[in-house]
């Protein structure tokens, strides 16, 4: 089982239009303790580690990769998960990579 941190917000789903209450799956940062955000949480990172292991990226700006399951139709889809100066912004559906569950 993964690490990962826990991103609870509301999105509209790209397979089924849904608007739905999600737990997106946050990969990045500090994941250790499993925690849960909202948008507007200052997001924790590794101390002097590089990004890619969980450190700080420039600024405290990125755009995450997030992993979400719709409650409405049960199919995935990734996000962007947007952080600025270290607060989480929103999540914005992401296309470009395919989901695991087909349609």
């Amino acid at each position: 089982m993964g690490t990962y941190n826990c991103l609870k917000t509301e999105l509209i789903c790209p397979r089924c239009q849904s608007v739905v209450e999600v737990e997106v799956n946050c990969y990045f940062g500090y994941v250790s303790e499993m925690k849960d955000y909202q948008v507007g949480d200052r997001y924790d990172w590794v101390p002097r580690k590089s990004v890619q292991n969980g450190g700080r990226p420039e600024g405290g700006d990125i755009d995450g990769e997030g992993y979400t399951e719709c409650p409405a139709c049960e199919k995935d889809f990734f996000v962007k998960v947007i952080i600025l100066n270290d607060v989480i912004q929103g999540v914005q559906t992401s296309l470009a990579k395919q989901p695991y569950i087909p349609d």
